[in-house]
């Protein structure tokens, strides 16, 4: 397999070690990109685009990258909270008066971000029921917390799409998507899509789901996870024009590595022509809002404001400050703020796993090993 792309010298060990990866049985087609100030360090893609390897994978190539899509709704909440239009401490309700009934009063912005709001599940059961945004807001407004706000975080899967996208638009009229690409996508030239126009179908990946698996762990589910767990087979869907062209900000952005690296780089850079965000605004968003053994995904983890926040220096390099999301599959992307560069990994080989994809945790790693001279 012919990698293409570029990559400074530094870096040569990435590629071989992505060469490696397409050389095996773990992908069909994937990009990964490394960048600083907005400018690509590595910026790297290969394979194919399809389960029957006929169509070559390319640079503008975009795919599914589910829960990574988190991480660029976070960042779009962030862009409004700087612009004075949210606050992190303020109650959700201030903003979406419906929000503020049965317990759920005083869930701050920050909670509902970090996980804590208790409202994980809908009882939606229908693919097409999750693309009316309207309708399912309207539902989680009148819902009751399964645990108590801001005493624990439960992974909000899908939920967290529709709260987001509802703060969005009752804040500036508009959807979480639009609003991300009028103030922050267009402006910086980053080609990353919640709400995929039909002009850009064509160069969608398909996404190859992975085997049907069952997991023994959920034997005996607690509430969360039951909540979490309901709703129609979405890998059913993820292929369909319907998926691709609703927005849902928690699970189907359309992106390329390059994009997604590109973005967090403007986040954490320090160049002031090109900061999307404020140092203070970074400091905010990332700080520490719990962590505990999430009640869904029953893994101890650490939630800054709608951000995955690195542990024990393993998901996202070596800097504890790193932030970011990790999508089902084994798509991610993250911010560096310590070596001001932005990393993403997509690819289209789904794999059942969510944060600490070994493609992912592998190309991470060894580009933090040429980074800092170790090879």
């Amino acid at each position: 397999m012919n990698t293409n792309g570029t990559y400074e010298d530094q870096f040569s060990d990435v590629k071989e070690l992505f060469d490696q990866l397409h050389g095996s049985d773990r992908e069909v087609g994937s990009s990964f990109a490394v960048y600083k100030d907005g400018n690509p360090v590595i910026d790297i893609w290969g394979g194919f685009t399809d389960k029957d390897q006929k169509v070559v994978w390319e640079r503008n190539t975009l795919a599914n990258v589910w829960s990574t899509t988190k991480g660029v709704a976070a960042i779009t909440l962030a862009y409004a909270v700087e612009k004075g239009l949210l606050d992190y401490e303020e109650n959700v309700s201030t903003y979406w008066p419906e929000f503020g009934c049965n317990g759920k009063e005083d869930i701050t912005v920050g909670m509902l971000l970090s996980h804590q709001a208790g409202i994980c599940g809908s009882s939606a059961t229908k693919a097409e029921d999750y693309y009316d945004q309207k309708l399912m807001s309207n539902e989680l407004a009148q819902m009751t917390p399964i645990w108590e706000p801001g005493t624990a975080s439960g992974y909000h899967s899908m939920t967290y799409g529709w709260l987001t996208s509802e703060l969005i638009i009752r804040i500036t009229g508009k959807t979480l998507g639009n609003y991300f690409r009028e103030e922050i996508a267009n402006p910086n030239e980053i080609d990353f899509h919640i709400g995929l126009p039909a002009s850009e179908e064509f160069r969608v990946a398909e996404m190859i789901p992975f085997p049907k698996e069952t997991n023994s762990s959920d034997n005996h589910p607690n509430d969360a996870q039951v909540a979490s767990g309901r709703g129609p087979n979405l890998l059913k869907h993820q292929n369909t024009r319907q998926w691709r062209e609703s927005e849902i900000p928690s699970a189907n952005g359309q992106g390329c590595a390059s994009a997604i690296a590109k973005l967090y780089s403007l986040v954490v850079t320090n160049d002031v022509s090109k900061k999307i965000l404020k140092d203070s605004t970074i400091r905010t968003m990332t700080e520490e809002r719990i962590t505990n053994r999430d009640l869904v995904l029953d893994v101890v983890t650490r939630w800054g404001s709608g951000f995955i926040m690195n542990m024990h220096k393993v998901i996202y390099g070596p800097e504890d400050m790193s932030f970011g999301h990790s999508g089902w599959g084994g798509s991610c992307g993250f911010g560096d703020p310590v070596n001001k560069i932005g990393i993403s990994y997509v690819m289209n080989n789904m794999k059942n796993n969510f944060a600490a994809d070994g493609r992912s945790l592998e190309l991470i790693n060894k580009t933090y090993e040429c980074l800092k001279g170790d090879h």
